[in-house]
């Protein structure tokens, strides 16, 4: 567990996302679920032992896996973007651990067979405040790495959760991504509005400009290599060599970069069709 600034902390050690929370006066906000309940279980006693309040609220920063299945291990109210919800109503109650390929942590991480989808039960549109005593947290709709993607800020401590539009020392997951768009909010980020902000990514900890920076290349690289595959008759093979490109250029040990292939094959997989159901454009629908 490590202190950002002011309230808020972060740890980026469990499986799965990078999990935070703001231990506020009369509350404590979380941001994400660790993976695995004894995961879950360890972050609510380093809370507590760093001061929380019992009075917990947790907010969902995207419907992926990773972040929301264990928030059932939290046992408290769940704040989201409107479409999180939509998307965990899409799944069986009950989880079961199926093999999917989609080169996400729960894809590798045993025992998480029948966790229970939790709901969010407060929702918002575009933006909501958090008005928790004298503390005050903004919630904003940012779609571009995922449909109900949103970041959660602290003007007062100037601090923001961004989930998955940044991801460090790892490939995103591009199967419900509008890039454009997602391009759009990464300059956002690096504005002068947030130059004095903590940013924390959603997976792998805090970042700055150099990594902002490096996501925006990052992209601009998948987008072109989509335009191009989508002009080739043999697609598959394409996809396979340039999922295993983009893979290697994530410094990890073999069983990783295995973990990375699959999830960047199943990305560019999912966003060449949904980019030529488009017409080629933005993969918005």
């Amino acid at each position: 567990m490590k202190k950002v600034k002011g309230s808020a902390y972060y740890e980026n050690g469990y499986a799965g996302a990078t999990v935070g929370a703001f231990l506020l006066s009369e509350s404590t906000v979380l941001v994400d679920a660790p993976l695995k309940p004894e995961d879950g279980r360890a972050w609510l006693a380093d809370l507590r032992e760093a001061g929380a309040s019992h009075r917990n609220l947790v907010v969902s920063l995207d419907s992926h896996p990773d972040r929301t299945l264990g928030v059932q291990t939290l046992e408290t109210q769940v704040v989201a973007q409107r479409e999180v919800v939509r998307q965990i109503r899409r799944r069986a109650a009950i989880f079961k651990a199926l093999k999917q390929e989609s080169g996400a942590e729960w894809e590798e991480t045993p025992g998480l067979s029948g966790l229970r989808w939790i709901l969010p039960r407060l929702t918002f549109s575009e933006q909501m405040r958090l008005e928790l005593g004298e503390d005050e947290l903004v919630l904003e709709h940012h779609p571009g790495s995922s449909p109900g993607a949103c970041w959660l800020i602290s003007p007062k401590d100037q601090v923001m959760f961004v989930g998955d539009t940044l991801t460090l020392g790892e490939p995103p997951f591009f199967a419900q991504a509008d890039i454009p768009m997602w391009l759009e909010q990464l300059d956002v980020l690096s504005s002068k509005q947030y130059k004095n902000y903590a940013i924390m990514a959603g997976r792998g900890g805090r970042a700055n400009s150099k990594d902002i920076s490096a996501m925006k290349r990052l992209l601009k690289d998948v987008e072109s290599q989509v335009k191009k595959l989508s002009r080739r008759k043999k697609v598959a093979d394409g996809i396979e060599k340039v999922a295993a490109k983009l893979a290697h250029k994530f410094k990890a040990p073999a069983k990783r970069q295995v973990l990375y292939e699959q999830r960047l094959r199943h990305g560019l997989t999912n966003y060449l069709s949904r980019h030529n159901a488009a017409g080629g454009g933005s993969s918005k629908k």
